[in-house]
């Protein structure tokens, strides 16, 4: 499921937070709690899990916020008096009690020790699925558009991650393995095999000449504050199953994916 969140600014002038990503994630899990406490302590603690041994996944994720903006020191200077983002996600609770808190309180603010910019939500609504329900078994072919920026990790001999760009060798590879991954954890092992390897799956990226690279801060300010390195500006092309698409719509293509990261669209 994919939603597109209209903001209307409460301000006369409204800055928001250069690294936006972080704060914008916490809103997010507090409109969940507003629904079920619990429910968000669950998700933003813990997560889905095959086991206690599997990889943990939020399921959801968020594009860039799409406004015009001009950079002001630390933060963004709304141009304008909308904002929009999509926000997807892939558990029919999460979207249930996204809802249900959004209407319990429109507004919300995204700050840091930067800016804080205050809005209401003025409109939510569901964005059409390329996939029918009924076609999720069969193979498609999808031209994606990035809607915020892809980060793709890998562990170094030191124990550190490094960020893949697109153009190296073990990017496709580590896509496709975190994509799995996820199918493991919400569908099982068996099924996660039979749409990944019984069936076609291919992804492919193109337009490389226009590779955008963004260094992004996380938690910026604070003790626990780290650096993570995104990329923009190239094409997607996944040949697979509608299940395995829909994975990637839903709850996001990489890493980090609950703090706005490898958030896609149908081109």
């Amino acid at each position: 499921m994919q939603f597109k969140l209209t903001l209307t600014p409460l301000q006369r002038e409204t800055f928001v937070p250069f690294n936006y990503q972080y704060p914008l994630s916490a809103v997010i899990y507090q409109k969940i709690a507003q629904a079920d406490a619990g429910y968000a302590e669950f998700l933003h603690q813990k997560g889905y899990a095959q086991n206690r041994h599997s990889r943990h996944f939020k399921f959801f994720t968020f594009s860039n916020l799409q406004a015009k903006f001009i950079v002001v020191k630390e933060a963004l200077k709304l141009q304008g008096n909308q904002v929009t983002f999509v926000l997807a996600c892939h558990m029919p609770e999460f979207a249930e009690n996204l809802v249900k808190g959004i209407f319990a309180s429109q507004n919300l603010s995204i700050g840091d020790r930067t800016a804080q910019a205050n809005f209401t939500i003025s409109q939510i609504e569901a964005m059409p699925f390329p996939i029918a329900s009924n076609q999720l078994e069969t193979v498609h072919t999808l031209k994606l558009k990035l809607l915020s920026p892809m980060v793709v990790c890998r562990k170094n001999e030191r124990g550190n991650e490094d960020y893949l760009s697109p153009e190296d060798a073990g990017f496709i590879s580590l896509l496709k393995q975190n994509l799995v991954e996820k199918l493991i954890v919400a569908f099982g092992p068996e099924t996660a095999a039979q749409e990944t390897q019984q069936k076609p799956f291919e992804i492919q990226t193109g337009g490389l000449a226009k590779l955008q690279s963004r260094l992004l801060t996380i938690k910026a300010g604070k003790a626990a504050e780290t650096k993570v390195r995104g990329f923009l500006g190239f094409d997607l092309e996944m040949r697979a199953s509608g299940r395995v698409l829909e994975m990637a719509l839903n709850a996001g293509l990489g890493n980090m994916n609950a703090i706005g990261f490898g958030c896609v669209g149908e081109k």
